[in-house]
């Protein structure tokens, strides 16, 4: 219950952020709508078709589809949100000023505004629209972002609006779904990176120490083969974050600058770091005081 109390606190103001990006800051200048509302607008404008009709008829088939075969408590977070941000952009203008300026500050402003309130809805789970139902659906099982989502629907909806919109406002417009959907990113997934670092080393142990004493993540060993020598050896495995990664490169180049040192970048972590005992045990720590003459740990053959 205090999780759906945080959850629903969290999209109150995140909607009003939301409103004063779209009703304060795109409207007033003229900057091209995104999301179901843009296409509606879209057709509205070209065909006469009422858009409140427009927008029930695309969105009823992708809430019922959430309700049976998704997630149940989306369908109730997406009519909250929608609820909201209604409510909001009918009275948010008579309350504060609208922010007329430069297009392109406009397009700048609007989109990291949007983006930020976007961003705080979806980075706890939970949609504020059809289409963001669709994101988080697509995140959970496919690995798409939402940022990435976003940005490839609303450039469509956005080049749409060309068949009655001002061409140099439409750039203006991708410019600010572009930025949108960048801080949208950064806010869901963090701007910290996380990279996976392999190490292959004679001097494991040393390399393990300053990893959890000095970085403080946890390890874990993989055997492997030394095709050269056609000998066993172990290889660290860890994840650290992008701060992390220099510190660990000098440290190996002062160590051993014979290492193997293999790094990728992580699409994502999940989860705490691995209990130290699970990793380097007390028993690893007892073996690395017997093996004081060598360098690397005896594998069984």
């Amino acid at each position: 219950m205090k999780q759906v109390i945080k959850n629903l606190v969290i999209i109150f103001f995140a909607q009003i952020i939301n409103t004063i990006g779209f009703s304060l800051v795109l409207i007033p200048n003229n900057l091209s709508p995104t999301g179901i509302g843009g296409f509606c607008t879209t057709i509205y404008k070209v065909f006469g078709i009422n858009m409140q009709l427009l927008m029930l008829i695309i969105a009823c088939p992708i809430v019922i589809w959430a309700f049976i075969k998704y997630d149940k408590n989306q369908v109730f977070y997406t009519a909250y949100s929608y609820v909201l941000f209604t409510t909001f952009t009918a009275f948010i203008g008579k309350i504060l000023p609208e922010f007329h300026t430069d297009p392109f500050i406009a397009a700048l402003a609007g989109g990291v505004i949007l983006g930020f309130g976007t961003g705080l809805i979806l980075r706890i789970n939970v949609s504020n629209s059809p289409e963001a139902i669709v994101s988080n659906y697509l995140r959970e099982y496919y690995g798409i972002t939402p940022g990435s989502f976003f940005l490839v629907l609303n450039s469509i909806v956005i080049f749409s609006s060309i068949s009655y919109g001002n061409i140099t406002l439409i750039i203006y417009s991708l410019f600010s779904n572009y930025i949108c959907s960048v801080v949208t990113d950064k806010v869901v997934l963090g701007v910290e990176k996380y990279y996976e670092v392999n190490i292959i080393t004679s001097e494991i142990f040393k390399i393990t120490d300053f990893i959890r004493k000095e970085l403080g993540r946890s390890v874990v060993y993989v055997q492997c083969m030394d095709t050269e020598n056609v000998s066993k050896k172990m290889m660290i495995k860890t994840v650290i974050t992008n701060q992390q990664l220099t510190s660990l490169k000098l440290h190996i180049e002062k160590t051993d600058d014979d290492s193997f040192v293999y790094v990728s970048e992580s699409a994502g972590l999940i989860g705490t770091s691995l209990e130290a005992s699970v990793n380097f045990t007390e028993k690893e720590s007892a073996k690395k005081k017997k093996v004081k003459g060598k360098k690397e740990p005896k594998l069984a053959s």
